[in-house]
C-alpha cells in the first residue's frame, strides 16, 4: 500500500510538471498580453468583407488573428466565459450588456492570414473593447488549457487500463503454462491419446460408480440386517437352548460373505473413482486451455488496441495543435477602430 501512494504521489509531481510546461506557455514565448493598435480610420476593404452589422450600442471594434482553426467554437460563442473572467469583471456594465447580446464574429480561417482565425470583437469604448480582447484571449487559453487536460487525463486513464489488461493476460498466461505442465504429469499417469478417449472412459466410469453405488447400498443394509439378526439370536441363545450353534455359525457365514462382498464394491469404487478423476483432469487440463485461449483473445485485442491509442494520444501530445497550446496572437497585435468616422 505504501509503494502505491508512492507511486501515485510521483505520478502527480510529475503531471504537474507536465501540466505546468506545457499549459503555462510555450517555449521561451511570453504569456499572451497582446499590443494594441488604436486607428482613427476605418480598416482595409478587405478586412470587413464577410462581417455582420456592427452592434447599434458599439463604438469601436477589434480586428485580431488567432492561430489555429477557432472557427466552430467562435460561432457557438464563449460569452458566459467571458464575463467571468477577471478583464470581464472589470468592464463596465454598457460592455457586459453588449457582450450578452452579441456573439463573437469571426469571418475566416486561413484565409485572410494562412494558419489564423479572423475575429472582430466590438466593444462601447476604446477601453471596454481593449477588456473585451482580453477577456477573449483568457477564454481561449482556459480553453486550450482544457483541451490539454483533457488528453493528458485520458492518456493517463489509457495506461492504467493497459497496465491491467497487461496483468490479466500475465496472469491467463500463467494459468496456461502451469496447466501444460499438470497435463505432461497427469499423461504419465493415465497415458490417454485423445481426449475423446478420456471423456469415454469418464462416462463409462461414472456409469459403474453409479451401480456400484447401488450395489454398496444393497450390501451395506444386508450387512446391517444381518448384523441386528445375529445380535437377537444371540441373546435369545443366552436365555435357551433352542438356537443351536450351527445356526449361529451359518448366520456369521452370511454376514462374512456380505462384509467381504461389502469391502470389495468399495475397493472397486475407490479404484474407479481415482481413474476416473484422473480422466477428468486430463480431460480439464486439455479443454481449459481453449476456454482460457477464447478469454485470452478478446484481451490481446483490447490491448493492441489500447496501445494503439495510447501511441495517438502520445503523438498528439509530443505535436499539440494550436487550440491546445496558449494562444497566439498574429505579431502579438490587435488593431481597435472606430465603428463610424465622424465627417
Amino acid at each position: 500500500m505504501m509503494k502505491l501512494r508512492k507511486l501515485q504521489l510521483v505520478m502527480f509531481l510529475v503531471l504537474t510538471c507536465i501540466y505546468a510546461s506545457v499549459l503555462g506557455a510555450e517555449p521561451n514565448e511570453p504569456k499572451t498580453e497582446p499590443k494594441f493598435e488604436i486607428k482613427s480610420h476605418q480598416p482595409p476593404a478587405w478586412q470587413i468583407r464577410r462581417i455582420f452589422r456592427p452592434p447599434f450600442e458599439s463604438t469601436h471594434f477589434a480586428v485580431l488573428f488567432v492561430r489555429g482553426d477557432w472557427m466552430v467554437y467562435a460561432r457557438v460563442g464563449p460569452i458566459a466565459a467571458m464575463l467571468e473572467t477577471s478583464a470581464g469583471r472589470a468592464m463596465s456594465q454598457e460592455q457586459r450588456d453588449l457582450i450578452s447580446n452579441q456573439s463573437i464574429q469571426v469571418s475566416d480561417y486561413g484565409t485572410t492570414i494562412g494558419s489564423y482565425t479572423y475575429f472582430r470583437l466590438y466593444g462601447v469604448s476604446e477601453d471596454d473593447t481593449k477588456k473585451m480582447v482580453e477577456a477573449f484571449i483568457e477564454v481561449l487559453a482556459e480553453k486550450a488549457s482544457a483541451r490539454m487536460q483533457s488528453l493528458l487525463s485520458q492518456r493517463e486513464e489509457l495506461k492504467e487500463k493497459i497496465a491491467g489488461v497487461e496483468q490479466k493476460i500475465l496472469g491467463k498466461e500463467t494459468e496456461l503454462k502451469d496447466m501444460g505442465n499438470r497435463l505432461e504429469e497427469v499423461r504419465k499417469k493415465v497415458h490417454y491419446l485423445s481426449t475423446d478417449e478420456a471423456k469415454k472412459t469418464i462416462e463409462e466410469l461414472n456409469r459403474m460408480l453409479y451401480e456400484l453405488n447401488i450395489e454398496i447400498a444393497g450390501l451395506r443394509a444386508k450387512v446391517s440386517a444381518n448384523e441386528k439378526y445375529l445380535r437377537e439370536k444371540d441373546e435369545v441363545a443366552g436365555r435357551s437352548r433352542s438356537v443351536s450353534s450351527t445356526v449361529l455359525d451359518k448366520l456369521e457365514q452370511i454376514r462374512s460373505e456380505h462384509v467381504i462382498e461389502l469391502a470389495g464394491a468399495l475397493a472397486r469404487k475407490e479404484a474407479a473413482t481415482k481413474i476416473r478423476n484422473e480422466a477428468e483432469e486430463f480431460y480439464n487440463l486439455h479443454m481449459q486451455p481453449i476456454e482460457l485461449q477464447r478469454y485470452l483473445s478478446p484481451l490481446r485485442k483490447t490491448l493492441s488496441s489500447s496501445q494503439e491509442s495510447l501511441q495517438n494520444f502520445e503523438e498528439r501530445l509530443a505535436n499539440p495543435t494550436p487550440d491546445m497550446l496558449p494562444p497566439k496572437v498574429y505579431q502579438n497585435k490587435v488593431t481597435i477602430y472606430p465603428v463610424r468616422v465622424e465627417d
